[in-house]
């Protein structure tokens, strides 16, 4: 019998008691999870790792993590991200590129478990949903190709 597949997560954080209590509490409720601290050390691990979903903070020393979400597109435009922050604002909620984001400090660590969790759900359907598309939209150009052939 084989056990389900746990999901894997990057927790990008540059305060280290936050990363390792949500590291913690994630790796408690299912998911493997990696650590970074840096961008330089989240880009590093996506280049040898592939992830469900990101959980980064907005704001990193030296960097953001909207920088990290501009790395993401490229490099592993399938992972779902959230972003957290202490501040959050109404420009969050409209990076196209986001699965979710939360408010620090967060209500409960299963509320960050549930929208990790979410996120990943998101990202999966948004990517079947494209998947489809790309489909009806190839069986559209060979039964117009189809019907001009006479």
């Amino acid at each position: 019998m084989t056990s389900p597949v746990r999901p894997r997560l990057l927790v990008v954080d540059d305060e280290a008691d936050i990363m390792r209590l949500v590291s913690l509490a994630m790796m408690a409720r299912g998911f493997d999870v990696d650590t970074a601290s840096t961008l330089a050390e989240a880009i590093a691990r996506l280049d040898t790792n592939t992830y469900n979903v990101v959980l980064t903070d907005k704001n990193l020393k030296g960097a953001t993590g909207l920088e990290l979400i501009d790395a993401l597109a490229i490099k592993a435009p399938t992972t779902a991200i959230v972003l957290m922050t202490a501040y959050p604002d109404g420009a969050l909620g409209r990076i196209a590129s986001l699965d979710g984001y939360l408010a620090k400090p967060f209500r409960s660590l299963d509320v960050v478990a549930e929208s990790l969790k979410a996120a990943i759900d998101r990202r999966q359907r948004a990517l079947q949903r494209q998947k489809l598309a790309t489909q009806l939209d190839g069986v559209q150009s060979a039964l117009g190709g189809a019907g001009t052939r006479r």
